[in-house]
């Protein structure tokens, strides 16, 4: 079956998720350019078009790819803030956005975004329209609850996440039901989960919005 699903996303791939100007900045050679296997990239920037987001929050920049995705989803007068708390892959992800000719709309942030998230709005960020969180999954119950707090009505919140979390204690199943609570008790919040199959296996998203 897996490699059905490897077939498939290919073939999307290679149809639908071309790199495209996007990724013309980061070298074949680097090592975290793997994130690039699936179009869950391009997922984000459409749903950040569809949203017609002005201001966008990431949490755990990695090297950078779903952040050029979404800086070039903003608008000429947009602005994004990418957290990273792992100094290598925040050079990295600075590299690879000035290669694409992003600096002037993102920003990368290093240090732990426990820390940094609370000193955006001091920054001059908005509340932003639009959050994508793909970080330390110990740590989504904090970020999710830092991102509500960072968000205003409309914003769209997207985490990055494998649904089966909540199955496996031995992983991040606790982590995975507070947070899934913390979605269903907050009365501002609409959430959904989507399972999904492909080259990175059984994998999954939450989409929210904010009433």
């Amino acid at each position: 079956m897996s490699k059905l699903w490897n077939a498939v996303d290919d073939y999307f791939n290679a149809e639908l998720n071309a790199d495209d100007e996007v990724m013309t900045g980061i070298p074949a050679n680097n090592e975290l350019r793997e994130e690039a296997v699936t179009g869950q990239g391009k997922h984000l920037h459409l749903l950040a078009k569809i949203k017609g987001a002005a201001s966008i929050l990431e949490i755990g920049s990695l090297g950078g790819y779903s952040t050029l995705w979404l800086g070039k989803a903003l608008p000429e007068e947009g602005r994004m803030a990418s957290l990273e708390s792992n100094a290598e892959y925040a050079q990295i992800a600075e590299d690879n956005i000035t290669a694409a000719g992003l600096e002037d709309k993102v920003e990368v942030i290093h240090g732990p975004a426990e820390d940094t998230l609370p000193k955006l709005l001091e920054r001059g960020y908005p509340r932003f329209d639009f959050i994508y969180i793909d970080a330390n999954q110990q740590l989504y119950p904090e970020y999710l609850e830092a991102a509500i707090e960072m968000a205003k009505c409309g914003s769209v919140i997207i985490t990055e996440r494998k649904i089966e979390d909540k199955f496996e204690e031995e992983k991040n199943g606790p982590e995975m039901q507070k947070f899934i609570q913390i979605l269903k008790d907050e009365p501002r919040i609409n959430a959904t989960a989507i399972q999904t199959v492909g080259t990175k296996g059984h994998d999954g998203f939450i989409m929210a919005v904010l009433d």
